[in-house]
C-alpha cells in the first residue's frame, strides 16, 4: 500500500505524467540510504519453507545487489550510497555486536580509491555475518525481540534519515510489535500489536510523532499466527505510518523470495 497518489485526469494528464517522471529521475540521481531493521524474535523459530532465516538473508542479499548496481550506475567514484543492517535494541552479546560491525557499507565515508574494493567485498561480509548472527540466535533461543514502536518514536531520524538522500527503511518482522519497557496504552490505542489487540476492532497503534515525510517504509514478512488477522494487522500499520507523515510505504505478508524480489523492485526501482 502506498499513500502517494498522482492525479492524471483531464487536461492535467500530461503535467501529472511529467511530474511523475521528474520525481523518478530525481530519485534515481539521489544517493540511496537504505536501513534494514531485523526483528530477532521467536518469529525465526516458526516452521516454514524456506525458513525465516533463509528468507531474511535472501532479502538482505537482494538489497545489497540493488545498492551495488545503483553505485555502479553512478560511476562508483561520485557515489554516496549507504546500506546498514541493524537491530534495535542492540543485542548484548559480544559476538553479535562484533559481527554487526560488518553490516554497514557507506560510500560517503570512503576515499575514491577505496570505493571499488568496498563494493567488491561488502556483500560477502553481510551474508557471512548475518548467517552467523542468525545461527547463534537460533541456537541460544535468546529472543531479544525488537522495539519498533520505540525506534520510530526516538531513533529513526538518527539512524535512517540523511539530507539529500533517498531514505528507505526496510523492516523484516512478523508484524507483532511488543517491547515490555515501552508498553503503553491510551484507550483503544497501544504501543504494541498482539493477538488480543488485533481482536479489538477499534484498536490502533499510538502515533507518538510526525514529520517523517522524507522516509520511505517497506515492512516485509508480516505473518500473524491467525491469517484471518492479516488485513487487520496491515490496516493498523498503514494508519500508524500515515499518522507519522510517511508518504510512501508498503506492508507485505511473508512470501517466497522470488515474489518478494518483485515487490522490492517495484518499490525501490
Amino acid at each position: 500500500m502506498t499513500a502517494t497518489l498522482v492525479s492524471c485526469g483531464g487536461s492535467n494528464q500530461g503535467q501529472a505524467t511529467s511530474s511523475a517522471d521528474s520525481a523518478k529521475l530525481a530519485n534515481a540521481n539521489r544517493p540511496l540510504n537504505i536501513s534494514v531493521y531485523l526483528d530477532l524474535s521467536d518469529r525465526l523459530a516458526r516452521g516454514m519453507t524456506p525458513s525465516q532465516k533463509e528468507k531474511d538473508i535472501e532479502i538482505v542479499k537482494y538489497l545489497t545487489e540493488i545498492v551495488k548496481n545503483h553505485s555502479v550506475a553512478q560511476k562508483i567514484l561520485p557515489s554516496r550510497d549507504r546500506i546498514k543492517v541493524f537491530f534495535y535494541p542492540t543485542p548484548n552479546d559480544s559476538t553479535t555486536a562484533l559481527l554487526s560491525n560488518d553490516l554497514e557499507m557507506d560510500l560517503s565515508k570512503a576515499q575514491p580509491a577505496e570505493k571499488k574494493k568496498i563494493l567488491t567485498e561488502f556483500q560477502a561480509k553481510f551474508e557471512s555475518s548475518l548467517t552467523q548472527i542468525y545461527d547463534a540466535t537460533l541456537k541460544d533461543k535468546n529472543w531479544i525481540g525488537s522495539d519498533i514502536w520505540g525506534f520510530f518514536k526516538k531513533q529513526v531520524d538518527t539512524y535512517c534519515i540523511r539530507e539529500d538522500s533517498r531514505n528507505i527503511i526496510v523492516i523484516l518482522t512478523d508484524g507483532y510489535i511488543f517491547y515490555a519497557p515501552n508498553k503503553v496504552r491510551d484507550g483503544n490505542n497501544y504501543s504494541y500489536i498482539l493477538p488480543q489487540t488485533l481482536s479489538n476492532p477499534n484498536s490502533g497503534l499510538i502515533v507518538s510523532r510526525q514529520g517523517l515525510e522524507d522516509l520511505e517504509v517497506l515492512m516485509l514478512e508480516v505473518n500473524p499466527f491467525d491469517l484471518k488477522q492479516q488485513d487487520r494487522m496491515e490496516s493498523i500499520l498503514h494508519n500508524w505510518f500515515s499518522g507519522m507523515g510517511v508518504q510512501k510505504f508498503y506492508v507485505g505478508e511473508t512470501d517466497q523470495p522470488s515474489n518478494t524480489k518483485l515487490i522490492l523492485d517495484k518499490f525501490l526501482k
